[in-house]
């Protein structure tokens, strides 16, 4: 049996379930959240991990939440503190459509452009930012609106690619409907987080409502411009509204009768930032499903320290230590490793501990116990012993190198004699054993002057038998 096992020992696996530094919250499942928008996702904004989904991938449309790229595009070429003087291009919004209220001939600063766009969901503001935007990335002075809403497009769509979208088509810059205008749960929420990741468009969108003039205090002089009072159509983030929740802080709402109710959110409790997006949910459901999907998130995902700096991993046993040092060398995590999980997930991660065959023991002592890592000398301190993996349902999350914390040298008979000259040094000359070197000087001394007594004595039978023996010759 011992055999056995540490022929598992030399194959270098050491699995321990569950993690360190973390106190788990009370462990819940997967659920089914009840939703009655036809498609959803809920994701975590800084690393974009899925948390629910329904139908997530399905071809949507997506209404007004096309204006989230729409209004990506625009600062992509247009600096917010420029002044667009709108024309003829308003009048290309569809009718009937959800309008922010523009003048042709009107002189107003991007940046307030842009909150007609996404407060007032205004699409002539829409329209106007196709325009420039296709001018300014053919660089002519003028162009036709039918070809600008085309250059613009391509533009959309080529950044939705670039982000990773898989399921989006855009049409128009508003999101009036169109057949071959459609988008998914998931890619709508690749733009959200995005999107918010700029300062400007996240402080737009939580603001509920704008009042000012179009063109702010500082428009060029004798320039037409008129004064908005604009209110967000996102209750989620006003105030005494029956649907406001607390953590909401943006993003777009959207409306067509092909599309129904949609809506793009954004909510931030303590560190935790959530996306949520619903598509084609009957009136009051847009609402009730985001916040039912924020609370799951909330409640359920956090982010957990898998493993810290420095933190101590095990121990193992050296084999054939020199004598008086150590006979195991503690190992320990180098870098810190956080990650975004449910509690169900983070009660299936596993720990493996994988250390370089070169360095296990060939022969471990038999003494040893028999379900420990045997390591062998020398090792030098920060001398790369292995690899530290964290994995979830066999998908590595991260790995770290085991490093030595110090040298272990190996076993000679001259450190041998060291040690035992040294242990010789550091009891034999203390006052404990002050008797011992008392009663043996005195023996020493005591056989000193035995050995002169004799001698003396022999000298003076030897002076006695000379004498006599002169005598009888005579």
């Amino acid at each position: 049996m011992i055999i056995i096992k540490k022929i598992s020992i030399i194959l270098m696996t050491t699995i321990i379930m569950g993690c360190v530094d973390v106190t788990a919250r009370a462990e819940q499942g997967p659920q089914t959240i009840p939703l009655t928008a036809q498609a959803a996702v809920l994701i975590e904004r800084s690393t974009g991990k899925t948390l629910y989904g329904k139908d997530e991938n399905r071809g949507m449309y997506p209404a007004s939440m096309t204006k989230i790229m729409t209004a990506m595009i625009a600062l992509d070429y247009i600096k917010p503190e420029e002044f667009i003087v709108l024309g003829e291009e308003l009048r290309q919004a569809p009718v009937g459509s959800s309008v922010a209220y523009h003048k042709v001939g009107e002189t107003i600063l991007f940046e307030n452009l842009l909150r007609g766009l996404l407060i007032q969901s205004g699409n002539e503001s829409a329209c106007a930012i196709a325009l420039n935007v296709a001018k300014r990335s053919k660089n002519v002075e003028d162009m036709d609106y039918d070809e600008a809403e085309k250059v613009f497009c391509d533009l959309m769509n080529n950044k939705a690619a670039s982000l990773g979208a898989k399921n989006t088509h855009f049409a128009n810059p508003h999101g009036f409907h169109e057949e071959n205008h459609y988008s998914s749960a998931r890619d709508i929420a690749l733009f959200c987080r995005e999107f918010m990741n700029n300062p400007l468009l996240s402080e737009i969108v939580s603001e509920k409502s704008f009042i000012g003039s179009g063109a702010g205090i500082n428009y060029p002089e004798g320039s037409l411009t008129q004064e908005y009072n604009w209110e967000s159509h996102n209750n989620l983030i006003k105030d005494g509204d029956e649907y406001y929740y607390s953590y909401a802080n943006g993003i777009k709402t959207g409306f067509t009768s092909e599309a129904g109710n949609c809506l793009a959110a954004s909510a931030q409790k303590d560190k935790i930032q959530l996306i949520s997006v619903v598509f084609n949910s009957p009136e009051p459901g847009h609402w009730n499903d985001t916040k039912a999907l924020f609370e799951y998130g909330f409640n359920n995902y956090g982010f957990r320290v898998i493993q810290s700096g420095k933190t101590f991993l095990e121990e193992l046993v050296i084999d054939n230590p020199r004598l008086g040092e150590d006979k195991t060398l503690e190992v320990f995590s180098a870098k810190e490793f956080t990650q975004f999980l449910s509690d169900d997930e983070f009660s299936r991660i596993v720990r493996k501990i994988t250390y370089n065959p070169d360095l296990l023991a060939d022969n471990p002592d038999e003494e040893l116990i028999a379900d420990v890592t045997i390591i062998k000398p020398p090792i030098d301190m920060n001398q790369l012993l292995g690899t530290v993996t964290y994995s979830l349902d066999n998908t590595v999350l991260f790995e770290d190198d085991i490093v030595s914390t110090k040298d272990v040298l190996v076993r000679t008979r001259q450190s041998d004699i060291i040690y035992y000259w040294k242990s010789f040094k550091s009891t034999a000359f203390t006052e404990k054993y002050l008797p011992y070197w008392i009663g043996g000087a005195a023996l020493v001394v005591g056989f000193i002057i035995l050995m002169i007594t004799l001698s003396v004595r022999r000298r003076r039978r030897s002076n006695s038998f000379s004498r006599y023996h002169f005598r009888s010759t005579l």
